[in-house]
């Protein structure tokens, strides 16, 4: 449970650079460790312990025994010591642990059967352990139990019912070997669940679905680099499409990522991996669409007809007169984002092809290529994604013609004018509603901070866990 936290944000494994980093700090850790030994100590009292049979020699024979319809009535686990272990993974320690148990016993010796209730007391029980964390072939988180040692500091034994004349000299020396056989089987039963996690941790699916047509790939560039401080984690980070998966043509680039110390999670995603989103967007088709006069502001000068162009392209109006027109707008290339400090800039080439209407007919007019640039801040409140956006530039040019060759100029100048009054005033009004912060199942930010550093996007955050609707939050 300690671990798939810690791999909620964790294909082959790649040599480029990371596109995601994960770093989580000690104080993530000691959250997870307060969340799960809550969870332990509650499913410790649900748990359903198996019958024990066995035998034990009292000097004049072996006493066989049974022990069954156990049930723990009584948990008391202090808070264990979880650490991490440089260059190792997590070293976790447990003192002090209680447990009180009930059930029925039964003995028998030779034809002599006897049986009664019982109360089971284990005082001061103790483990520690060393866990290694590192990456298998397929690039999957590894988890693994190095060390482990356990001991149990009293035991107190106390039965009900019985009188065969073996029982007193079976009472006596019952407690202590039962101590021993538990304590043969703490570690034993850690490595086995250790095991199932790292099993189901090789067969976990690192490509998370964005949407019908995208996946998000997760795995791990090389293994966990665990400091007396933190763990950090690099992943692919990279978008792909979900029916033709193919790298991205252009390289990853190195980033630093800083941890801070005061937040359980800190989150780098670079502008590599932005990009890959809209080369994805770009390849699936996404970035296309046909506009028509319907769609235009009332108020914006222009229409989308061959009389209102035909102001700006005298040869339109005379040519194809009184028509209506629509424009078949796509990307031309993979819109680019690049991030500075504290800022970011998007810029986007577009194809225009130009349209007139002919009943159901469409008429080939021209072609034009637009290139358009923003730039904007972002930041994060209320749990939401905001910012502003700001207009750079735009660019209008004739790429081939059907009714002759014109200026683009004066429709350059228009184009301006609709970014500048219509879309950078709904975009921002979009961006200040916000855009709900992507979370992850079972798992919400709290008071996280976002900040546009070089190359990529930091995240530092707390985080709580929703438990059956209940969250639990430190």
């Amino acid at each position: 449970m300690l671990l798939l936290l810690l791999l909620l944000l964790g294909p082959q494994p790649s040599g480029a650079h990371p596109g995601l980093k994960m770093a989580m700090s000690s104080k993530g850790l000691d959250y997870v460790r307060n969340v799960v030994t809550d969870r332990v100590q509650e499913e410790l009292l649900t748990a359903v312990i198996p019958d024990i049979e066995g035998k034990v020699c009292i000097g004049i024979g072996n006493v066989h025994y049974a022990l069954s319809q156990m049930e723990v009535v009584k948990v008391d686990l202090p808070q264990p010591s979880v650490k991490f272990e440089e260059n190792v993974g997590v070293r976790v320690e447990v003192s002090g642990l209680s447990i009180a148990i009930t059930g029925h016993w039964r003995t028998w010796f030779g034809f002599i059967k006897d049986g009664g209730t019982f109360e089971l007391a284990l005082f001061d029980v103790s483990s520690a352990s060393l866990l290694q964390l590192g990456m298998d072939s397929q690039a999957h988180v590894s988890v693994g139990c190095l060390t482990c040692n356990a001991q149990i500091g009293r035991i107190d034994m106390r039965f009900h019912g019985g009188a065969s004349f073996f029982l007193q000299t079976f009472v006596k020396l019952f407690p202590g070997y039962l101590k021993g056989l538990i304590e043969e089987h703490i570690c034993p039963l850690l490595e086995k669940q250790i095991k199932k996690l790292e099993d189901m941790l090789a067969t976990m699916n690192v490509n998370l679905h964005v949407d019908p047509s995208m996946i998000f790939n997760l795995s791990l560039t090389n293994a966990p680099l665990v400091q007396s401080s933190n763990m950090e984690m690099d992943l692919k980070g990279v978008f792909y499409s979900e029916q033709h998966p193919s790298e991205p043509p252009f390289p990853s680039q190195d980033f630093q990522l800083v941890p801070k110390a005061d937040y359980m999670i800190s989150l780098g995603i670079s502008q590599f991996s932005l990009n890959t989103y809209t080369y994805v967007c770009l390849t699936a088709g996404l970035l296309q669409i046909n506009i028509t006069d319907k769609m235009i502001p009332p108020v914006f000068p222009l229409r989308l007809n061959t009389s209102s162009f035909g102001k700006l392209i005298p040869q339109l109006a005379k040519m194809f007169p009184d028509m209506l027109m629509v424009l078949q707008v796509f990307a031309a290339e993979a819109p680019a984002v690049s991030l500075q400090m504290d800022s970011f800039s998007f810029l986007m080439s577009t194809a225009i092809n130009a349209y007139a209407i002919n009943n159901t007919i469409l008429i080939p007019l021209f072609t034009l290529n637009l290139t358009t640039q923003f730039s904007g801040n972002l930041s994060i409140a209320n749990e939401k994604v905001v910012g502003t956006l700001e207009f750079d530039k735009l660019k209008l040019s004739l790429v081939s013609s059907k009714i002759g060759t014109f200026q683009t100029l004066a429709l350059e100048n228009v184009m301006v004018q609709g970014v500048k009054t219509f879309l950078i005033p709904a975009l921002n009004a979009k961006l200040q509603r916000g855009i709900p912060l992507p979370g992850m199942k079972g798992v919400a930010f709290v008071q996280p901070v976002l900040q546009i550093q070089q190359g990529f996007l930091a995240v530092f955050s707390d985080v709580k866990m929703r438990d059956s609707g209940t969250d639990r939050e430190l």
